[in-house]
């Protein structure tokens, strides 16, 4: 079975992952500084994720909260295209697919985000809508 690991966490590819962000894979996201995440690379994008059921998340203070701190910690490390709030997928695999899949609007909306340089996250109308 094929893991996909960091010091904080092994998430195996068959199991549902929970994602938060995408980010560049050259920058050096290895430090983001949140016990229980782990980077899912493909090509030189990365996606920050955790553990999850494959199950409809329900949106909550503490999830959101927690979403808000995984998002903070990637953002300030660089550019981070946030998911919307409790995005579950499948499996590591089937990220890896999406990503595959949207591997150009992806890596084009990072420049984006690099060449904008705000130092708002850029996830704010999520704090404006959930009032995080």
């Amino acid at each position: 079975m094929v893991k996909v690991a960091t010091p904080r966490v092994t998430v195996e590819v068959s199991h549902a992952v929970r994602l938060f962000g995408v980010v560049d894979a050259n920058e050096p996201h290895d430090d983001i500084p949140v016990p229980g995440t782990t980077l899912v690379a493909f090509r030189d994008l990365a996606a920050v994720v955790s553990p999850a059921e494959y199950t409809r998340m329900v949106i909550n203070d503490d999830l959101l909260t927690e979403y808000v701190r995984v998002i903070d910690a990637s953002y300030a490390l660089g550019p981070v295209i946030p998911a919307p709030p409790g995005t579950v997928f499948q499996s590591a695999a089937s990220l890896m697919h999406w990503m595959e899949v949207h591997y150009a609007k992806l890596h084009e909306t990072l420049g984006v985000i690099e060449r904008r340089k705000s130092p708002n996250a850029p996830y704010d109308i999520v704090r404006m809508q959930f009032g995080a």
